[in-house]
């Protein structure tokens, strides 16, 4: 049964990867108004009181809410997954319409992400998302202008968020897309994905021959698992929810 022998690493590294992917990130409690989360101590409070600003006049037009949450470190949870869980913790978005958005950065690992929930997930999809990153944040992010270049996204997302209720020119923000955009080094290459997805079929193909897919069964229970949670004085989340949605880059 030497053959088994591979086959058996690979089920004990994807079980490893599996469970530092899903481990419970922990994710600082929130401080002051949900909108900026500022913990790596990134924007002044010039900055800061820009973003309150606005996030309460969408959030008081349409009850969306748009949010930054920056970090010094993952603490070795992955941005997509920190996120997904930040976003629930801080509760982004009316309980009802769940139109909240997450911009979080994390300095250690060099991430960047936006959350989007699932009812602006038609305005800010994925590769809308990958787009604002690459034009508004990556070229700052490589220069160390954190600030700059949550403004930046900041903003681009908020002129989405505001587009998607027509609540016309006076609610856009006057942004302009970030020196030197190149969307070289952004993201996975599509040879790396088109491995990685091999890769997956093989494990689940294996999985089913030997295990009668007991092992993709308990994977997929840990995928669709998930928890949830969320004036003036300092406002807190309204308590929406994030499937997902958005995109992540690195610089």
């Amino acid at each position: 049964m030497k053959f088994l022998a591979p086959f058996a690493l690979l089920i004990a590294l994807l079980f490893n990867t599996a469970s530092v992917a899903f481990a419970a990130p922990d994710i600082p409690k929130p401080v002051g108004d949900i909108y900026v989360q500022d913990f790596a101590q990134v924007l002044n409070e010039e900055e800061k009181s820009e973003i309150i600003g606005m996030a309460k006049r969408l959030d008081d037009e349409t009850e969306a809410q748009v949010g930054i949450l920056t970090v010094n470190s993952l603490d070795d949870s992955d941005i997509d997954n920190f996120s997904n869980e930040a976003f629930r913790e801080y509760g982004l978005g009316s309980k009802e319409l769940n139109n909240g958005i997450l911009i979080v950065l994390a300095i250690k690992e060099k991430q960047i992400r936006i959350e989007v929930g699932y009812g602006l997930e038609g305005r800010v999809t994925d590769i809308k998302s990958g787009e604002i990153l690459d034009s508004y944040a990556i070229p700052y992010l490589k220069e160390k202008k954190y600030d700059k270049a949550i403004m930046s996204t900041y903003k681009a997302v908020y002129n989405e968020a505001a587009k998607e209720y027509d609540l016309g020119k006076d609610f856009q923000q006057k942004v302009s897309k970030a020196p030197h955009s190149s969307k070289e080094e952004s993201g996975l290459k599509a040879w790396q994905v088109i491995l990685f997805v091999i890769v997956i079929i093989i494990l689940v193909i294996l999985d089913f021959i030997f295990f009668k897919g007991a092992i993709t069964e308990a994977v997929l229970y840990m995928l669709l698992s998930a928890r949830g949670g969320g004036g003036d004085g300092p406002r807190g989340g309204g308590g929406g929810s994030s499937g997902g949605g958005g995109a992540s880059r690195g610089w």
